[in-house]
This record gives C-alpha cells, structure tokens and sequence, in this order.
C-alpha cells in the first residue's frame, strides 16, 4: 500500500460507542477551528475517528493532504466517501446530518424563530473574529496579555512568530511544487501578507481588538438580559447550542492568550465570567480541550524543533499541572 493511502486511512477512535459512523477527522488540537468541530461532535455524541495533522512539520502542505484539502488546512471531515473542508460547513454538516435519535441538535427548531433567530445571529458574529490574527497578534504584541498559558509558552510564542514572518514565502514555495493548485495557494499568500499587516502593526491589531470587545459586549448584554427564570441558560437558550460552541472555544484562546483580564476579568464583564466558568465544567469541553499532559504527549510525538525549546521551559510536572513561567 503506498505511503499516501496509509496515511488517510490512520486514525484512532474517539467516543467509540460502538455505532461506527465512519467519520473521519483530520485536525490538530490546537487548531482553533479544530477544536469548534471536535466539541461539537462530542456535543452530539457522535463516535469519530481523528488523524492529527502536525502543522508544527508543515504536514498540511504535505502532497496526500492537499489532494484531499487544496487549501492545505484544517479541520476536514471524511464521511465514508464525502470530504468537508472548513469548520462551519462541518458544522452545518453534522446539524444537518446528524441530528436525530440520541443525537441533539446544536440548532434549536422546537424553540420558536426568535431563539433560532439569535443563535444565528450570535453564531454568525463570533465566527466573523479573526482568531488566527488575535492569536498572532498576542505573540507580537504582549502588552496587551497577562500571564499567557499551555500552549502558547514563550518558546512556542517565538516559534511561531518565527512561521508567521515567513509564512508567505512557504505558501509560495508550495504553489511551485503543485502547479494543480497554485492558484489557491498563491491566493493563500497574498492574504498571509495582507493578515501579516494586522498582526505586527500595533494599530491594526487594536482595531481588532476593539472589534473583539464589541463582539463580547454583545454577549455580555445577552447573558445579563436573562431573566431569574433562565439563570441556568446558556448565551441564547436552556440548551446548549452552535452559538455557545463558538463562544465557549474563543474564550478558551483569549484565555490561553492572557486576554481574559483585557477583556473580561477584573469585573469588566461579570457574566461572561460566569459562563466561562460553567462551560469548562461540560463533558464536551473537557473532551476537547487537551490537558498539560496531552500537551507534552503531543510535543514529543511530532519530534519538531518545538520540543528543545519546550524542554526548557517545562521546569517540572506534577499530576499533570505544568510549572514554568510564561512570560511574553
């Protein structure tokens, strides 16, 4: 069997209840949007099998990757002979296909078409964050974090400041050897140089910022709108839905940033506080979120540079609790 053929058909089972559905998840644990899909099937309790693309190695440029995802990108969900790039279009996938018996809905349809109405609403502005640029922009400019934690230690910061200052110039490397889909990749690079602006430049990285804030705003004004019968809702109803998956995944990088006191913390936003808290206590969360130990498990299996850095800074593990400082 050649190498390529190997490679997709690797992957080990996650909630395997024994139904065997046959999707497949390439992704990679601290891929943001990853991690919206991979709460979202534990959400709905769904058995999938994963493939861990090891973006710190460049594997998404790998040539078996891109014939399945042009874009080299992930996540991307295999559904027997079916292939869903793009996490909301997975998302949608699984609500559309995956919605019956056992399985809840993350889309409310018995609820009436204000709730339906607002998760849309909320969903759709959270997605509009540009995570990957308020995840950059933290590393180039730390001023604006406090107390940084797992992954994005001082060593992984400067590592992939070092990727993100030549990541142009990789796409175009790429687009040479696969003359296919050269285009695709050439237009990948065009707005890395583009996004590249909004990550170093001070200004521009405040403004998304400010749109960050008024986008959390929002949800603050929702949750305290919530009468004294609904204090056990989540952002739009009793039920936990696509808006509040999308919400509880961009708390999770602000806080991984050390962006929760810029934004939340400190009194600034009392119910969003609130809700980070209950969220972290979901099933689904604690699936998908990996833990300290997952972490150093993950850095010595992709065996990349990463790892000398790391060493350094992992001072000493205890019961899985890392104990290190992280300084930007």
């Amino acid at each position: 069997m050649a190498a390529s053929a190997e490679k997709e058909e690797v992957g080990r089972s996650s909630n395997d209840n024994g139904k065997g559905n046959g999707l497949l998840l390439y992704h990679h644990h601290y891929s943001f949007y990853s991690q919206k899909v991979i709460m979202a099937l534990h959400e709905k309790k769904l058995p999938f099998k994963e493939h861990i693309i090891n973006l710190t190695k460049g594997e998404q440029y790998q040539p078996w990757f891109l014939r399945i995802n042009p874009r080299g990108e992930v996540p991307v969900l295999k559904d027997g002979v079916k292939v869903i790039p793009d996490s909301g279009r997975i998302l949608d996938y699984l609500e559309d296909n995956f919605s019956n018996g056992d399985t809840p809905r993350l889309m409310p349809l018995d609820q009436g078409p204000e709730i339906r109405q607002k998760v849309l609403q909320f969903r759709t502005v959270i997605d509009h964050i540009p995570a990957g640029t308020v995840t950059m922009g933290s590393f180039f400019h730390p001023e604006f974090c406090q107390n940084p934690k797992q992954p994005f230690i001082q060593p992984v910061r400067k590592s992939l400041m070092a990727a993100e200052n030549n990541s142009a110039n990789i796409l175009r490397m790429h687009a040479e050897r696969n003359p296919d889909i050269q285009e695709i990749l050439l237009q990948k690079a065009k707005f890395q140089e583009t996004k590249h602006v909004s990550v170093t430049d001070k200004e521009e990285f405040k403004k998304i910022l400010n749109q960050v804030d008024l986008v959390l705003s929002e949800v603050e004004k929702e949750l305290e709108s919530h009468k004294e019968d609904q204090k056990n809702w989540w952002l739009c109803s009793d039920r936990f839905t696509v808006a509040d998956i999308g919400l509880a995944i961009l708390l999770d990088r602000l806080n991984r940033l050390g962006l929760e006191r810029y934004f939340w913390e400190d009194g600034k936003k009392p119910h969003i506080s609130q809700y980070y808290h209950r969220v972290q206590q979901r099933d689904s969360y604690k699936k998908t979120i990996p833990s300290s130990l997952s972490l150093v498990k993950m850095f010595i299996q992709t065996q990349s540079p990463l790892i000398v850095g790391v060493a350094t800074a992992v001072t000493v593990i205890i019961g899985g609790i890392f104990y290190y400082r992280k300084n930007k």
